[in-house]
């Protein structure tokens, strides 16, 4: 029986080929064993699977953490699932789900709402990330790390990334967790905040510098006046959003 089957490989190279390189076998590399003859193997592309679920949710947490719906305007499981080419149930789990992130709201009745914005609520979540960076500092303060700021990241983006440097590194799940749930919430400010600040870019590269160069005690001042501004202006930041608002989609 083995020499049956052995026979029969040899026989149909091209089969035993394409599937040793459908799973293990690297591009270009040569199949070894006595059967082949030393032939170059190419690799098949299998293509996998979408995930509606999440591609749902992936789509619609960018378009929030964006912007890109109306402060208080109702979100349209049939509209999200037509712009997807989805069905409307993973489009009503991930919304469901982003809910409970904090980055969408549930409807009096029935449905769901991007999130409304309060002056209050967004200077208590200012507050909230201050806390989270400042303690990250302090935790991590005995620790030799080495910073790897994003030399090509805009403003808002190398803020972030250091924000998140700083409390990855503390490996405190706990924190890790309610940081990027209140930073998810204040992603959308980014375009408002460069409207209201004009030294947004000056601003960031400050605090980097500081990271790479500078003192703890200096990177901590430098991160609380950074978030103190925006609670002192929660007002003004929360018209310029809802100035800039897009206006509510027509429905056919």
């Amino acid at each position: 029986m083995l020499r049956a089957v052995r026979n029969f490989l040899a026989a149909y190279p091209t089969i035993s080929c394409e599937r040793r390189s459908n799973r293990t076998q690297p591009i270009g590399e040569r199949l070894s064993g006595p059967d082949n003859g030393g032939s170059t193997c190419t690799e098949l592309v299998v293509p996998q699977a979408r995930d509606p679920f999440r591609l749902a949710l992936e789509t619609i947490r960018d378009r929030a953490m964006r912007g890109a719906y109306s402060p208080g305007g109702a979100i349209v499981i049939l509209e999200e699932a037509r712009r997807l080419n989805l069905s409307t149930t993973p489009v009503r789990e991930a919304l469901a789900w982003l809910c409970g992130e904090g980055l969408l709201e549930r409807a009096p009745r029935a449905g769901y709402l991007a999130p409304r914005l309060d002056a209050a609520l967004l200077r208590d979540r200012f507050w909230v990330r201050l806390r989270s960076v400042i303690a990250s500092l302090e935790l991590t303060a005995d620790l030799d790390i080495q910073p790897t700021p994003d030399g090509d990241a805009d403003g808002d983006r190398a803020v972030r990334g250091l924000f998140d440097r700083l409390v990855r590194a503390t490996g405190n799940r706990a924190l890790v967790e309610t940081f990027h749930r209140v930073d998810a919430q204040l992603r959308m400010l980014g375009d408002a905040e460069a409207r209201v600040f004009a030294d947004v870019e000056a601003e960031a590269l400050d605090l980097i510098r500081l990271e790479v160069a500078g003192s703890r005690r200096d990177l901590s001042t430098a991160i609380e006046t950074y978030h103190r501004r925006r609670m002192d202006s929660a007002a003004i930041l929360v018209l310029e959003v809802e100035r800039r608002a897009p206006p509510p989609e027509v429905r056919s």
